[in-house]
């Protein structure tokens, strides 16, 4: 043998395996090794060859020629290029598919060519070319047909949400995007259309939602001003505050930002009403307190009037500004009767004064005792109800006032947990 020549193994076509594509170029589905036809959309796996080299083949080779082959390795034989026909239905499909991508974004009602796509690919590979071209011409006139009404479709939902929300006061600012997507549909730019239909779909369906939202935050406003107005209590610029803001939703056209902007206003009116409306309730009751000191602490026509002074009292502190302000109102009418009743009959007057000569330590001990009667009546409320909660506090307080001899002071807080405690007996 002639020194310096290596031996060369030739490779018969018989040993070349040929690569099996890892997912369909059609759904894009793993392919297992054995399949034939793709299990999603029936995609030829021979065909999925030629559509994977067609993508990234080109790649693949670049890659492949760059590495160094050992001698031993079996060389595969060089794929045959596609024909015209095959070159030109391949890209047709990769242009159907692409759309069919956009039109989706149109969302309910999007034409679907997956099985003219499984059609034309079995018809190539049975070799029947010019078959698969025509099936693929008749999917693209389909598409470019169904396309254009679903986009007449959109355009006029579009139309019909953007009229909704004129009924409801809104003038949302995309006049001006529906009149582009219909010029550009009508001067066949359809996929500048669909874009279009779909930018301005996303942004009325936020707009939308951001309109609901500002209309419950107005409603609260609304509610709460007039509650307010209804009870006399003066509200100042806040009134102000709300006629700028219906000014403002009057404009011609509301974009994203004012809305926002007017959204903003809006909590911070809300929140200059949940701040004005408790302190002035709060200075009501305790005048509303003081009357009702008036009357003896086993008065019976006074009892209705405590009973609704510790209701309204209880909405105030827990937030409930609705409930508070009618619980008030409900309150000064019944005020307003027992004045009436009391300016009729001599025998309601004021609350006796105390024992004149009453010692410190006589009192601490009256005190005392009150506070432990009291407190029995307490532990007989439902542990888990308000009024057993509001009692335990008044009765913590007592003890504290009378642990720190200020004796005047317990004695008010004991006498308002006894007007509180016999709206627990009636069922209160």
């Amino acid at each position: 043998m002639t020194k310096g020549i290596k031996a060369v193994r030739i490779v018969s076509p018989l040993d070349w395996e040929p690569t099996v594509p890892s997912s369909c170029p059609i759904c894009e589905q793993p392919i297992p090794s054995t399949a034939v036809h793709c299990s999603v959309c029936g995609f030829p796996t021979g065909l999925a060859i030629e559509g994977l080299r067609s993508n990234d083949g080109g790649e693949t080779e670049s890659a492949s020629s760059d590495a160094p082959a050992p001698s031993d390795v079996r060389a595969a034989p060089a794929l045959q290029p596609l024909s015209p026909e095959e070159d030109l239905n391949a890209a047709i499909s990769r242009d159907l598919r692409s759309k069919m991508d956009l039109v989706r974004e149109l969302g309910r009602g999007a034409p679907d060519l997956t099985n003219e796509l499984c059609q034309a690919a079995l018809s190539e590979a049975d070799g029947r070319l010019s078959e698969a071209l025509a099936t693929l011409r008749s999917a693209q006139s389909r598409l470019e047909s169904e396309s254009d009404d679903l986009v007449h479709r959109r355009l006029t939902e579009l139309s019909e949400r953007r009229e909704s929300l004129e009924r409801t006061g809104a003038r949302v600012a995309v006049g001006d995007e529906l009149r582009r997507a219909q010029e550009a549909l009508e001067a066949g730019e359809r996929e500048t259309a669909i874009r279009q239909v779909v930018d301005t779909d996303r942004r009325m369906t936020q707009f939308e939602s951001d309109w609901r939202g500002l209309q419950g935050l107005l409603a609260q406003v609304e509610g709460l001003r007039s509650e307010a107005a209804d009870i006399g209590i003066p509200l100042g610029e806040i009134s102000g505050e709300v006629e700028a803001i219906r000014e403002r939703l009057r404009e011609p056209d509301l974009t994203e930002e004012a809305l926002d902007s007017v959204a903003q206003d809006a909590a911070q009116t809300l929140m200059l009403l949940h701040e004005a409306i408790p302190s002035a309730l709060a200075e009501e009751l305790d005048r509303a307190e003081k009357t009702i000191d008036r009357f003896p602490e086993d008065d019976l026509p006074s009892a209705v009037a405590k009973r609704m002074h510790l209701e309204a009292t209880r909405h105030l502190k827990k937030g409930r500004l609705s409930e508070a302000v009618r619980s008030v109102q409900d309150l000064r009418r019944e005020l307003a009767e027992l004045e009436v009743a009391a300016a009729a009959s001599p025998a309601v007057g004021p609350i006796a004064p105390p024992t004149p000569g009453e010692t410190e330590d006589e009192m601490l001990d009256r005190l005392l005792k009150k506070a432990r009667l009291l407190a029995s009546r307490v532990r007989t409320l439902p542990p888990d109800s308000d009024i057993a909660h509001d009692a335990a506090v008044q009765i913590r307080e007592a003890t504290d006032l009378l642990r720190g001899r200020h004796l005047k002071e317990a004695d008010l807080t004991l006498t308002r947990l006894m007007r509180m405690l016999p709206a627990t007996g009636s069922g209160v």
